[in-house]
């Protein structure tokens, strides 16, 4: 590979790094987020069991469906940059390189498939949420269309990740 490839594809891997980290930061503070409501939540409805008033926060349970979304797209990517997916490999170690070179081939076109087929219906979903204006109806109406185009978002970054892996492969 000429010098300048490998400046452009290590200009791309640390854009890829970085964008990935910046996710998965996202990701922390909505799980941490969901721990908040969740537990000030759980407070305000068992509030009568010390004889306050109790009452439950609205829009909760629709306020930790969207950062569930967050925290589980949004980290996904980076999961895979850092080979810390669940993986069985149990026949793969032992084959021999060239087969095992061929089954990494297809592990990552495969999730690419599969991540681009999410990425897809994510985005269609995502602006078709946008142009109705979807929300989830309750004391409070949460929208609905964060969530999606996060899925979206966060499929499409696993995406280029299982790409940018499949390549790597060929410069080994």
């Amino acid at each position: 590979m000429s010098e300048e490839k490998s400046r452009l594809r290590s200009t791309a891997a640390l854009v890829l790094l970085r964008t990935n980290l910046v996710c998965g930061l996202l990701s922390g503070v909505s799980l941490l987020l969901m721990m908040v409501a969740g537990t000030a939540d759980v407070i305000g409805t068992n509030l009568d069991l010390v004889g306050l008033n109790s009452q439950p926060i609205p829009a909760a349970f629709e306020f930790m469906a969207t950062m569930m979304v967050v925290t589980v797209f949004l980290a996904t990517a980076l999961g895979q940059a850092r080979r810390n997916h669940i993986r069985v490999e149990v026949i793969v170690k032992m084959m021999p390189r060239k087969f095992t070179r061929l089954a990494r081939i297809i592990e990552f076109s495969l999730s690419a498939l599969f991540w681009g087929l999410i990425a897809w219906y994510g985005w269609l979903s995502g602006f078709h949420s946008v142009a109705v204006g979807e929300y989830a109806t309750g004391l409070i109406n949460f929208p609905i269309w964060p969530a999606r185009l996060v899925l979206g978002f966060g499929a499409s970054m696993m995406l280029l990740q299982c790409l940018f892996d499949l390549l790597s492969i060929f410069d080994e």
